[in-house]
């Protein structure tokens, strides 16, 4: 897997760059723009080198129906001020079309018609097979883009040489796509924090190093306060944290405890800290600065499966072994 900056970008140069955009969306104004933010380095680079930019992603999840408030025309404005009037060619919502997640061939030829390089920038769906994804880099000389390469290296060292004790904590509410890297994180960390509806859907083997919920907020919609001060005391033993997942509903204020606990129990015990996933960042942007942690890594289920051992499609289709 190469690094964009190993590619022979000249004027004029035709570059499709696949880019994190589905980002919140409300009243038709973009809400948060982390995720477009991290793509901008890259975005930029080109740009310097007289590239012409073919950007594309999703947003949201339309089915592969044309749905208005998802359309990537409501990005373009964020795109104008950043990349300037005419910097760049903005194609329509991939998801609005069925061949895209049906990883289509002759969708994907379509696509690669349009550019003459291929930039992946989406870290966060490199673990799905799409055709964005996996097929353009078939057509085109294909490298990974400045973030994505970050985020391998900083990941990869996470399993490699982790800072010990190293505490992954895990929440959310889909317990079944959570599960295989609950499973695979038990066996590379030494605690395992498990909070949020993951918690009370539990059903696996419950073994040492695996720490669930001791009580609830009531209407269990949070983890209660044993739990937190429980959780307290493993991350301030620890040396490293893996975070995706908020410990509960945090957009009510009263289930929002658990994750601003824990929010702070890392900004107060000088940890090494990674953090992904939409809703988490979402969580702790309402609660606290993303600046408390060492790296926010634009994937969620992107950052767990890598961190499990498991392939990605995207990476595989860039050459990563």
């Amino acid at each position: 897997m190469e690094s964009v900056e190993k590619a022979n970008v000249t004027k004029g140069v035709r570059v499709f760059v696949t880019c994190d955009l589905d980002v919140p969306i409300r009243d038709g104004q973009v809400v948060d723009t982390f995720r477009l933010d991290a793509a901008l380095p890259a975005l930029k680079y080109l740009q310097d080198k007289g590239a012409q930019l073919v950007l594309a992603g999703h947003l949201g999840r339309p089915d592969g129906h044309f749905v208005p408030e998802l359309s990537t025309k409501l990005l373009v404005p964020y795109f104008k001020e950043k990349l300037g009037e005419g910097g760049f060619e903005l194609l329509e919502n991939l998801r609005f079309d069925p061949r895209e997640e049906q990883n289509d061939d002759f969708f994907a030829v379509s696509l690669a018609k349009k550019a003459d390089l291929y930039v992946n920038e989406c870290f966060s769906t490199s673990h799905r097979a799409y055709a964005s994804i996996i097929g353009v880099p078939k057509y085109l000389p294909a490298y990974a883009g400045l973030r994505l390469m970050k985020e391998v290296e900083t990941l990869r060292a996470v399993i490699k040489n982790p800072r010990r004790p190293l505490t992954a904590i895990v929440g959310g509410v889909k317990l079944e796509t959570k599960l295989p890297a609950v499973f695979a994180l038990l066996k590379m960390a030494d605690y395992v924090l498990v909070g949020g509806k993951l918690g009370l859907d539990w059903h696996g083997d419950v073994v040492q190093n695996l720490i669930l919920p001791k009580d609830y907020a009531l209407g269990e919609k949070d983890i209660g306060p044993e739990t937190i001060t429980e959780f307290r005391r493993i991350i301030a033993l620890s040396k490293s944290v893996i975070w995706s997942g908020p410990m509960g509903a945090y957009e009510e204020s009263e289930f929002s405890l658990g994750t601003a606990a824990v929010i702070e129990a890392i900004s107060t015990s000088g940890v090494y800290s990674v953090v992904g996933g939409g809703d988490t960042i979402g969580a702790i942007k309402k609660l606290k600065s993303l600046s408390v942690f060492n790296f926010v890594s634009t994937g969620g289920g992107a950052m767990l499966k890598f961190l499990s051992g498991e392939p990605l499609p995207g990476l595989m289709a860039l050459g990563y072994a």
